[in-house]
């Protein structure tokens, strides 16, 4: 599931993952929540669903497939990712292990303000730091139980110290305190993935060159995250490489495979593939490699 909602650039963004999706094969079933209907969702997504949240709190929207959807595993993904792996491991490691997220645990540093403030003012001696570009949940009463507790510290935003400045309240920092608070302890509830496994990876910290190609499927690149590592993630989150061309080549690419395959039927060869065939089988007999 991903959210495309307020601006076109989110719907471009969305399209471009469900066409990632689907060109590298995956049959995960994909739904996207948008208010943007000039665009040709049916072709990526097989349920289109409109915004049912105040625009305030479209990022918990998030968490909202298991009310919308007759899913029993759910993976939300940003709108701005693209997929070079399919899916399935990523649902396989995940099940039954309620509420996943991909991050590490800090009890120092600065995540939406001061983390030993956070920790002090909450009462938990670390929490987890995520990107919640890639949220795991499932249907299971130990996971219903996270998403409500999760939209109960979002309801007391204004009095949790939480530090950020977009209008839209993030569920980021208060999915990550109902982990820390009541996930942990209990199993089947929350799982913190390593990060060290990729599932999803934005290339914050770049080092060098940025390899991103959907005609090969191929994404790897080192970058300074928790530490320095050579990545080749399932799913790149776009994030702030929303602002580099690189990115959005990648879109243009897949739109017009999207188009190819609207106008070309199956096996089609064009005329110049067909001269290359001809010529390369007249060598092959002159050479005695064909009859």
């Amino acid at each position: 599931m991903t959210l495309a909602i307020g601006k076109p650039k989110f719907a471009h963004c969305a399209l471009g993952l469900g066409r990632s999706l689907k060109l590298i094969g995956d049959t995960t079933k994909r739904v996207v929540i948008t208010d943007q209907t000039d665009f040709p969702w049916d072709k990526s997504f097989d349920e289109i669903l409109t915004p049912q949240d105040p625009f305030q709190w479209t990022l918990f929207s998030k968490l909202s497939a298991l009310e919308r959807t007759d899913a029993d595993q759910v993976l939300f993904v940003d709108g701005d990712c693209l997929a070079f792996k399919r899916l399935d491991p990523i649902f396989d490691y995940c099940q039954g292990k309620g509420v996943c997220v991909q991050g590490k645990m800090i009890s120092s540093g600065n995540w939406y303000g001061d983390v030993p403030t956070h920790l002090a003012k909450h009462g938990v001696s670390e929490m987890p730091q995520f990107n919640g570009g890639m949220i795991y949940f499932e249907r299971s009463p130990q996971c219903k139980d996270l998403i409500r507790e999760t939209f109960e510290e979002g309801q007391k935003f204004s009095e949790s110290g939480f530090h950020y400045d977009s209008p839209l309240i993030p569920e980021e920092p208060y999915l990550s305190l109902a982990m820390a608070k009541f996930g942990f302890q209990n199993p089947g509830k929350a799982h913190l993935i390593p990060d060290e496994m990729d599932f999803t990876n934005s290339a914050t910290g770049l080092i060098g060159k940025l390899d991103m190609d959907v005609m090969r499927n191929r994404c790897a690149y080192v970058c300074r995250r928790f530490d320095v590592r050579y990545v080749e993630p399932t799913l790149f989150h776009a994030s702030r490489y929303i602002n580099y061309s690189t990115y959005w080549k990648q879109l243009d690419q897949l739109e017009w495979l999207e188009k190819y395959e609207g106008e070309h039927p199956f096996g089609y060869m064009s005329p110049l593939q067909k001269l290359e065939r001809s010529i390369n089988r007249r060598y092959l007999k002159l050479i005695k490699k064909l009859d």
